[in-house]
């Protein structure tokens, strides 16, 4: 058996017609990938989560039309993967789908073992396998484009302080004035509703036409305490500050001075930014791109994802990508390629966790 280290604490096994992804982690071995001639590829349920590919746990060798193990710059490392099926990437947003990375600056320490993890995966598949080299040429050294400057404003929150110490992203103190008004709007229908119903009964007049109204106004008054329950929930629980700490590589999300959860960052694999893209308007060189929903997530070594903020408000680049192509892709984020405040901020989170930072472009 051959046995092939990768990055994350993974590791290949290789057998006569026989290929596993293993991830070795509290003293325990835990099997991520198979494949073998003749059959599907098996998974496990979190390695379909992280992936998008269907949660049945195993893929028909038809809806793989290659496998591809590449160089990448942006983030100087070996990058082992597999090439869907049309049909296949547009139900899960992208052809591209990673099995195995290997960081290697040089390029050339761990091309032999991770060509040899390709080939092998490709043979016990029965599918092509590609090599794609690093370039060659000379590159121009492209000067690093700098970040937007903190403070960054993303929404009703905003990341602010030091980024070599300490970060935090703070809520705006008009989402707790905005709560409370309509908990107290909720608290006057309710009050509306209740005197409506109780007088339908009490009164003494002829009854209400349809009979159904009083039993309708019952149900209202349910569903508004019920919000106002959870609007109170929400106002006595939610995070106002959410903590990244260099010193101690933690994220903390504290309401007032009370922890409500902590994160490690030996627990994280990296800083996930997702945009879903408006398409550009091709008859006007003067539209930037825009992003109409923007998520920011920490995704854990399990590949499960830890949700951290939203905003539905436009995220309009700060200027016009010259490599611009309107397909949805999974790459590396990198300050070259930060264009909006969210980008920025989960860049200046993945730095001062000392962990990547990925970004997830749709449309």
């Amino acid at each position: 058996m051959d046995r092939i280290s990768a990055a994350d604490n993974l590791v290949i096994e290789l057998e006569a017609e026989h290929w596993r992804l293993i991830a070795n982690g509290d003293g325990g071995r835990n099997v991520l990938v198979e494949a073998q001639p003749g059959q599907p590829l098996r998974y496990i349920p979190n390695f379909a989560i992280s992936r998008r590919l269907p949660e049945i746990g195993a893929l028909p060798t038809d809806q793989i039309q290659r496998v591809v193990l590449g160089w990448s710059g942006s983030d100087a490392a070996w990058h082992l993967g597999l090439v869907l099926r049309p049909e296949l990437a547009e139900a899960r947003g992208s052809r591209w789908c990673e099995v195995a990375s290997w960081p290697d600056p040089d390029r050339s320490v761990y091309d032999e073992v991770a060509t040899r993890a390709g080939e092998t995966l490709a043979q016990s598949l029965t599918r092509p396998f590609y090599l794609v080299p690093p370039k060659t040429v000379t590159e121009t050294v492209v000067p690093q484009k700098p970040l937007l400057q903190l403070p960054l404003t993303v929404d009703i929150w905003t990341l602010q302080g030091n980024p070599k110490e300490q970060l935090e992203w703070v809520r705006a103190a008009s989402w707790t004035r905005q709560t409370v008004r309509r908990i107290l709007w909720y608290m006057f229908l309710t009050a509306i509703y209740t005197l409506l119903v109780v007088t339908s009964f009490t009164a003494g007049i002829a009854p209400v036409t349809p009979q159904v109204l009083p039993y309708l106004g019952i149900f209202s008054i349910v569903v508004l305490i019920s919000l106002i329950i959870y609007h109170i929930y929400l106002l006595l629980t939610r995070p106002n500050r959410i903590v990244m700490d260099k010193a101690t590589r933690t994220v903390r999300a504290l309401r007032g001075t009370s922890e409500r959860w902590r994160m490690d960052a030996d627990k994280l694999q990296s800083v996930y930014v997702t945009h879903v893209m408006h398409k550009s308007n091709r008859r006007s060189t003067h539209n930037k791109p825009v992003a109409y929903y923007s998520e920011l997530n920490l995704q854990l070594l399990n590949g499960e994802f830890h949700y951290i903020l939203n905003t539905d408000q436009a995220q309009e680049y700060r200027s016009f990508p010259e490599d611009l192509v309107e397909e949805e892709a999974v790459k590396p984020l990198t300050p070259n390629d930060s264009h909006t405040p969210i980008q920025a901020a989960g860049l200046y989170m993945a730095q001062i966790l000392g962990i990547s930072c990925w970004y997830d472009k749709r449309f």
